[in-house]
């Protein structure tokens, strides 16, 4: 019978105390942060946090959206659609974790912008990953239309016949939402913290982000509610709703 000293020895090589550790390089990934005698404010930390925290979760999501990518171009629609919604969970969390930055007051979030330089949201490599992926999605799907021989139209007034194609563009749907919330609230975070009329970290106006906001990623497939809503006003009598 083995000895439970045995299972607490650590197997992988690396550093820390154990597999665990060794594992997801614990001991790294929480050195990344500041020591405490060097903040320059004492909610420094849940800002890095905070921010490293998103990073790793959008970083994770764009690595998803890649292999969605593959099976799209495969025709491939259940795996793509399956690794879509796990992307769009965890870009939920970035959204939520930017709440989280709010209870930090004006005054000490201004004490920790003066260590930032020029840094900056805009600058987030997580988040322009995901545009990067983002149009690169929506041109595989399209061809994918194509090459069957339809029309968005037609993928949607034939939703049950084209399941696969269907689901593929609500995902990607849901994708292109949280793109935009992730926008409103980083807006919102903006405009609650230094302002909506300022100067950001870039010399950018606040204001910037707001015009941000009119991008969508998939326009096509947010216009076709308005196509069938207009047919459908249409064909009733007297074009009333």
């Amino acid at each position: 019978m083995a000895n439970q000293d045995d299972f607490r020895k650590p197997l992988l090589p690396g550093k820390g105390a154990s597999d665990y550790e060794r594992y997801l390089r614990t001991d790294e990934l929480l050195a990344l942060q500041k020591l405490p005698e060097d903040l320059l404010h004492k909610d420094e930390t849940t800002f890095i946090v905070v921010h490293q925290a998103s990073e790793l979760l959008m970083k994770g999501a764009a690595f998803e959206l890649e292999r969605a990518l593959a099976y799209i171009e495969q025709g491939d629609f259940f795996n793509s659609t399956r690794l879509i919604r796990r992307a769009n969970q965890m870009i939920e969390q970035p959204i939520t974790l930017l709440h989280v930055l709010e209870t930090i007051t004006p005054y000490d979030y201004h004490l920790i912008r003066a260590g930032l330089g020029h840094g900056s949201g805009l600058d987030s490599p997580g988040f322009l990953s995901l545009l990067h992926v983002g149009p690169r999605l929506g041109q595989a799907f399209n061809e994918q239309v194509k090459r069957a021989g339809l029309t968005v139209d037609d993928i949607y007034r034939r939703h049950e016949e084209f399941f696969g194609l269907h689901d593929v563009a609500e995902r990607l749907l849901d994708f292109d939402e949280r793109m935009q919330l992730f926008r409103f609230h980083h807006l919102k975070l903006a405009e609650r913290v230094i302002g909506g009329r300022v100067v950001g970290t870039m010399g950018t106006p606040v204001e910037v982000l707001q015009q941000r906001m009119e991008h969508w990623l998939y326009k096509d497939l947010w216009d076709i509610r308005n196509r069938i809503t207009a047919a459908t006003n249409e064909n009733q009598s007297g074009g009333q709703y």
